[in-house]
């Protein structure tokens, strides 16, 4: 059990470093609402607040930098061939931006890579 629990503090940790390294922007705010959260090891939550924090920025400027650094983030994640990676990927990520009332679809999935674009238009079948 420990060996899988190492598994999972690695994950976590290696997706936490990329994404602070890849935005910065979500890093500080992170970092201003985490401290009310234990975070250690719940890398969906993770994934799940950066996701809620890209809905809010694709709000208030869908071009803008920070979102063009947060989608550059998803599709390098998205290349992998690491099945919890791309689980953490699709349920942590895509299915709350594919959620959100207010967010575009069809932009979202314009910046997409093509293999994550069929993800993310697979939650049509689940979502209206």
């Amino acid at each position: 059990m420990e060996e899988l629990i190492r598994i999972d503090d690695f994950i976590y940790k290696t997706l936490n470093d990329l994404l602070f390294d890849a935005v910065p922007e979500f890093q500080t705010a992170f970092e201003l609402d985490s401290s009310k959260y234990n975070f250690s090891g719940g890398v969906y939550l993770l994934m799940n607040e950066f996701a809620s924090f890209l809905a809010k920025e694709i709000e208030i400027e869908p071009s803008g930098a920070v979102v063009s650094k947060a989608f550059g983030f998803i599709n390098q994640l998205g290349e992998s061939n690491n099945l919890e990676v791309l689980n953490i990927l699709k349920v942590g990520v895509l299915e709350i931006i594919y959620t959100e009332k207010n967010i575009d679809r069809e932009m979202v999935a314009g910046c997409l890579s093509e293999r994550l674009q069929k993800c993310f238009h697979e939650f049509s079948h689940y979502y209206n």
